[in-house]
Formats: C-alpha cells, structure tokens, sequence
C-alpha cells in the first residue's frame, strides 16, 4: 500500500463527510467489507459523519481510500466510488446543478460552487473547435492522486448521464496516470473512448452537447438553490479556512514541542479568547483538534521504519517517548510497537 506523506496533515485540502458517507454503503458492500472495520482501520471515528457539513482533511480520506484498496485489492478503487456517486452524494451542490436548465449551466455551477463538496482539486473548461475539454485538476501527484482523479471524473460522468434526454456519451475520457492490467470495465460504464497516460485528467464533449436539456431542470427550484449556495459558499469559506489554518499551524509547531491554543492564535493573529469562541462556534475545539493530528501523524510515522519511537514522540510534540505510547494506546488499544507488527 502506499505511504502517504506526512506533511499532507498540514494541507488546507479536504472533502465533505457527506460525500464519502453517501458512497460508502454501496461501496462496502459491492467489495463485502464491514464498514465498522473499515472505519477502525483508517483511525476514522464513525461520530464524524454525523454533521453532513463537516469536512474530512485529505490526509484522512486518502488513509480510507487506502485501507478499502488493501483490503479489496482493488486499484481500480476510484472508478469504483465515482461510478456510485447520486446527487445527495454533493448535498446543495448536487441539487442546484441538478435543477439546472441545461448541461452548460450545470457545469457552470459546478465550477463555482465546487468547493461545497470540499477543498480538493479545480474543475476548469475548456473551449476548442467544436468540442470543449472539462478537466480536473488533482493538487497531488503519484498513487494516491490516481484515487482522487478516477473517483472526480467517473462522478461527473455518474451524476450527469441520467439527468440527459438519452445516454449521450463524452467524446473521450481522459486520465493522465498509466492504465490498469484490465481496461474493460472502463471502457464499458463509459461508453467512450478512454485514454491513459494522456495530457489532461478529464472528458472531451461535443461542444453542442452543452444546449442538452436536462430531464430535472426546475427553474424556480434552481433559483432557490441557488441562492442557498451562494450563502453556504460564503459561510463556507470562512469556517473552512479558519479549520485549516489551525491544523497547518498545529502541524508546523508540533515539532517544537506541544503548540498551545496560544501559540496558535498568535500564528494566526489572533487572540487565543478570540480564537477560541470561532472554534466553539463551529463545534470544534482546540484540544480535540491537537490530539486528532497528533493520531494520524503518528499512524503515518510508524509506516517509516527508519524512525524510532523516541524520534516519532518529538516530531509530534510530545516531551518523551513515554507519553507518546501513552496518547497511542489511548487512541487506538494498542501499543506504538505492536500496531507497528500489524
């Protein structure tokens, strides 16, 4: 399996709950593995899911993702979760594109009003001669980046293709990565052209394909939704970046000992009063938010056998390795060395 880089617990990208809750159902069941163990083993507490809006950090999703691939063999894991997205799998994102008039509108509010469903890549089009190019770009590269890029593009295609007149299907669809032992299965959902090891990640459309009409259009409920987004996107916005800042803050100190609600606040400019009632406010809580970063770095640290324990205590802030081993047992039953054997 691969081993996710460390420093990815510091980034400010993310996906919303309620996208990975609403495909893992059908997902687990099509590779017959148990959500409850599934969860478990990626360190990710099913309580998490309980708040549609929440955001999980990327690091956390990539580490799900992982586990499922190991457990399922499947490396084709991506394709499998974008071809099980719905429109409840994007929330008011998914509704307001699914009341849209036609298909260019719809991408038009994809592009605006994506980062609803998270803060991971960017949907950009582009428009040629008689075709316009709908490409995703993916801000990682490498194994994982493969997941993200098959699980966004086989969605869009899962999401739009009902909601058109008749099953139209895109020019070609694109991956940058290299192709799996077996293409069919692509080849058949698709019904197109499927290109590996292309120059974009993303699907060519006919340029016409945009005046398609979609079957859900409701111009008083796309008005509505609408203005929901534009009010969720501004909201949004702030209570996002605000969470990642004070992971990316947290994640650069820890280093340098435990990072204090203080310390962080004056990272960020802020007081720590007033760092703390935002916090509140969004149902989060400094210590909470310490000792979750603290868990995944130490599950990434402990797939690097070259660290010891003692070096893995000090790079998560911890004065001693026996305080380290402690917080770990807490967190997962078990200790450093013997989740190290598993």
């Amino acid at each position: 399996m691969p081993v996710l880089d460390p420093a990815l617990a510091g980034s400010d990208q993310s996906l919303s709950a309620a996208y990975v809750d609403a495909v893992l159902p059908d997902l687990l069941c099509h590779y017959g593995l148990s959500r409850e163990d599934i969860l478990a083993r990626a360190g990710i507490e099913e309580e998490r899911f309980s708040r549609p809006e929440q955001l999980l950090p990327l690091v956390d999703v990539l580490r799900l993702f992982l586990v499922i691939m190991q457990a399922s063999g499947d490396t084709g894991l991506g394709f499998e979760i974008g071809r099980r997205v719905r429109p409840r799998s994007y929330q008011v994102l998914g509704y307001v594109i699914l009341a849209s008039r036609d298909l260019g509108q719809a991408i038009d509010r994809l592009i605006r009003f994506e980062s609803l469903s998270g803060k991971l890549g960017e949907t950009r089009i582009d428009h040629g001669d008689g075709v316009v190019r709908l490409q995703w770009l993916c801000p990682l590269s490498g194994e994982p980046a493969r997941y993200l890029v098959e699980a966004a593009i086989t969605g869009w295609v899962a999401f739009i293709r009902p909601l058109l007149p008749e099953r139209l299907a895109p020019q070609a669809v694109c991956f940058r990565h290299a192709p799996p032992a077996d293409i069919t299965r692509y080849q058949q959902y698709f019904a197109a052209p499927v290109q590996f090891d292309a120059d974009f990640d993303g699907v060519v459309l006919d340029a016409e394909l945009l005046n398609a009409p979609l079957n859900t259009a409701d111009p008083g409920l796309a008005g509505m939704m609408e203005r929901e987004a534009r009010e969720l996107l501004a909201e949004f916005d702030v209570n996002t970046n605000l969470a990642s800042a004070v992971r990316a803050a947290i994640y650069r100190q820890l280093a340098g000992g435990e990072p204090s609600l203080e310390s962080v606040a004056q990272a960020l400019g802020l007081t720590a009063r007033v760092l703390s009632k935002r916090l509140t406010a969004q149902s989060l809580r400094f210590p909470e938010m310490l000792d979750s970063l603290r868990k995944t770095l130490a599950e990434l640290y402990l797939q690097d056998e070259s660290l010891s324990l003692t070096e893995i205590a000090l790079l998560l802030g911890f004065a001693e390795s026996s305080s380290f081993s402690r917080a770990f047992r807490r967190w997962r039953g078990v200790s450093p060395n013997q989740y190290r054997r598993c």
